[in-house]
């Protein structure tokens, strides 16, 4: 699951939604420094998260989709598949615009930004002043945003990643892609719903 995703799958609350998505963006050494007991409810709920998905018998049907140019990277181009549907059926699955959705998120997160490093803090920023949530509702925009992911690779992974060759998968299986995030969604849905419980005995 890509990042849109994770702030979906987590409860209603800040500090566990900037939790769910720092397993992304910071190391292992990293993460077990962090103490505050709802960033770490956050980072346990986006290893489950993404436990989950990778075994999940959808998603090994839906990387047998993609073209062999694009398999060696399925991981981060299924997760952004699914940030599309998500977005495309938001009102539904998350219960609220994803227009209204994404910029209280990101005030939210935002508020409890200040033990991050400037770097990240400055990703918050551009999370929000570029709109990259709110750029999955289209196959340019998944292409887009795979542009933009595969800056943060190295330079020979660079060069084999092929952003156009993914848009183009998910145009030409689409229903089969969409069926695929049909089956793996309902099964993601539940793991954040334990962590409720968990917030109450926290407080």
């Amino acid at each position: 699951m890509n990042w849109l995703a994770h702030f979906v799958l987590s409860p209603d609350d800040d500090r566990i939604r900037l939790g769910n998505w720092l397993p992304d963006v910071m190391s292992r050494s990293e993460l077990a420094a962090v103490s505050d007991p709802f960033v770490r409810i956050g980072i346990g709920l986006h290893q489950r998260i993404d436990e989950t998905t990778d075994r999940h018998p959808a998603v090994a049907a839906a990387k047998a989709l993609l073209p062999a140019g694009t398999r060696r990277f399925s991981g981060i181009v299924l997760d952004v598949f699914w940030d599309h549907f998500l977005t495309r059926n938001f009102g539904v699955l998350a219960g609220e615009p994803v227009s209204e959705f994404v910029p209280r998120v990101l005030a939210g997160l935002r508020a409890h930004a200040e033990p991050l490093s400037a770097e990240l803090r400055d990703v918050l920023g551009r999370m929000d002043s570029e709109g990259w949530l709110l750029s999955y509702g289209s196959p340019a925009g998944i292409e887009l945003t795979l542009a933009r992911i595969s800056r943060r690779l190295s330079g020979r992974a660079r060069a084999e990643f092929q952003p156009a060759a993914a848009r183009s998968a998910l145009e030409r299986d689409y229903r089969k892609y969409e069926a695929h995030f049909g089956e793996l969604w309902p099964d993601l849905v539940p793991l954040g719903k334990g962590d409720r419980n968990r917030m109450a005995s926290s407080t």
